[in-house]
């Protein structure tokens, strides 16, 4: 039993935080350290590295949001995920997929969680998808066929194995680390070159943006009562805009208090004004994000 649990957690950890997996993980590439003295903590010795897997950082987070997803059951939100990966086209509808995932997933939650396997959960979700002109990368392609085969290993171990008992803990606590605070600051410090070199132009290109609509570049015909929701939608258009020049600055500013090492009180080992400055900027870019 142990020995199953740890086979998908390592699986795990190999492709959402080392980013680089075992991509032929089938029970003849697997041996396992005799040791007795490892009873109660086995090691893995896999063999044949010919066919390995690695995954884009975009697609990464998209896999493993997608998994917590149906963990959830939250179809939509699965529904959402796949179009904006850029697995699908975007004109596809969210509430079509939506109903397409439920109908995929739903029968498997009326068996007890220890008899589901998460593998072919996404695979018919993928399988189900092509109806809606899904476009898969090769390498998650590559995933779906090991990761039956690990759910196969793992079974044959121990029959009553809980995948998602055991995978859930394990995506939970990568995407925290993945995405902590920390881990945060240092991705934005290393894009701080690109946002310094784009920052300075922002201004140019909303004055460029409002003066095309000012001198009626773009060209619309309406009806009279029409004529008043476009412009309240304009204002909040440029409202937003502002919000967004804004909240770009201040996250500018908070990479460079933390690129520079500004002093001061500290939180988590980064600088308190850059903390005041990216919440600000966060703050900002949220209220510019368009409401449905």
């Amino acid at each position: 039993r142990a020995l199953a649990a740890k086979g998908v957690r390592v699986f795990y950890t190999q492709v959402f935080r080392d980013n680089f997996f075992h991509a032929d993980a089938h029970a003849g590439n697997i041996w396992v350290d005799s040791d007795p003295a490892r009873r109660d903590n086995p090691r893995f010795i896999a063999l044949d590295f010919g066919i390995m897997g690695q995954l884009s950082d975009e697609d990464q987070y998209y896999l493993a949001e997608n998994f917590m997803a149906i963990f959830n059951r939250d179809y939509r939100r699965i529904a959402q995920l796949h179009v904006d990966a850029g697995w699908m086209p975007s004109t596809t509808r969210i509430d079509e997929l939506e109903a397409a995932a439920r109908a995929v997933c739903e029968p498997y939650f009326t068996r007890p969680l220890s008899e589901i396997s998460l593998a072919e959960v996404l695979v018919k979700l993928f399988r189900t998808a092509q109806r809606y002109e899904l476009t898969l990368q090769p390498q998650l392609i590559l995933l779906q066929k090991t990761l039956l085969n690990i759910e196969g290993v793992g079974r044959l171990l121990d029959p009553k194995l809980d995948i998602w008992a055991v995978a859930r803990p394990v995506l939970q606590r990568i995407l925290m680390q993945r995405y902590s605070p920390k881990r945060l600051a240092a991705e934005f410090r290393k894009r701080l070159p690109e946002l310094v070199t784009h920052a300075p132009d922002m201004p140019r290109l909303l004055h460029a943006w409002l003066t095309q609509q000012v001198d009626g570049r773009h060209e619309l015909r309406m009806r009279s009562d029409d004529l008043a929701a476009l412009t309240l939608e304009v204002r909040k258009a440029q409202r937003r805009t502002v919000a967004a020049i804004l909240g770009t600055g201040l996250l500018v500013a908070a990479a460079m208090l933390y690129g520079l090492d500004a002093g001061g009180p500290r939180l988590w080992s980064i600088p308190a004004a850059a903390w005041i400055a990216g919440l600000g900027g966060l703050w900002a870019l949220l209220a510019a994000w368009p409401r449905r």
